[in-house]
């Protein structure tokens, strides 16, 4: 019975030894070989390097979801003294693209909105190139306006006093004729704008609606100035509106 054990280790040696002699002659070649010494290196390198910087390569796997996104018009917001200058040469809207994280960008749209600014606090009278700027843009988060820069014009506003005319708007079934002329609270008005846009007036009109009347009225008439080709012209006025009392037409 005592030889057993004895007889169970030959067995077992006799089976692994050659193994553990092929396995050992295996990694002498490798270590004292050239080439084999380069390859275990490289393999133990790469161990170290994700031993490491894990966290690293895997945020960049897994975080990297960098994107752009054009968002297309975007008004133009303009800060500048508009009660003393006429502006012009700020685009309505602009595009916008956005580049980032997608979802950095998408909270950003969703919690300030894409807003576009067009700066001329500092600007001067005559021709300035300005930047526009979006606001409020994360550091995370990177934006490039189209157009960039534009030239914008400052001219100053001057006051002008013009005769005001009168046009009577009618309905459905209506005539100009069932009416008279409107009586004005005001024959003249006072426009501030640029000289250049002063000159480009050739009449001022003071518009009474009389849709849907069939007795005397008083309104409010809107006013609105024309250049020669009959287009509205964009200007400040003393008063936007003024009275206007209608009578119906006498019989004969």
């Amino acid at each position: 019975m005592e030889n057993k054990p004895n007889h169970f280790y030959e067995v077992i040696r006799s089976i692994f030894s050659p193994v553990f002699r092929k396995f050992s002659k295996l990694i002498d070649r490798i270590l004292f070989n050239n080439k084999g010494m380069i390859i275990v290196s490289l393999l133990l390198s790469i161990m170290i390097c994700i031993t490491i910087d894990y966290d690293s390569i895997r945020v960049k796997l897994f975080n990297d979801l960098t994107t752009s996104v054009t968002i297309s018009d975007v008004q133009v917001n303009v800060k500048a003294d508009e009660d003393n200058y006429e502006i012009s040469g700020v685009p309505g809207t602009v595009s916008v693209s956005l580049t980032g994280n997608s979802t950095d960008i998408q909270v950003f749209r969703q919690q300030k909105g894409v807003i576009v600014t067009c700066d001329l606090s500092k600007c001067k009278q005559g021709k300035n190139l300005v930047n526009l700027t979006v606001d409020s843009l994360p550091s995370n988060i990177s934006a490039k306006v189209s157009p960039e820069t534009i030239e914008v014009n400052l001219n100053p506003k001057v006051t002008a006093t013009f005769s005001l005319s009168c046009e009577l708007l009618v309905g459905t079934g209506q005539k100009v004729t069932d009416f008279e002329t409107p009586v004005l609270s005001k024959k003249q008005v006072t426009i501030k704008a640029s000289q250049e846009t002063l000159e480009s007036i050739r009449v001022v009109k003071a518009l009474v609606d009389a849709t849907g009347q069939y007795d005397d009225f008083v309104t409010k008439a809107k006013l609105v100035a024309y250049d020669i080709n009959g287009n509205v012209i964009n200007v400040d006025f003393e008063d936007e509106e003024i009275e206007a009392s209608v009578t119906l037409a006498k019989e004969e």
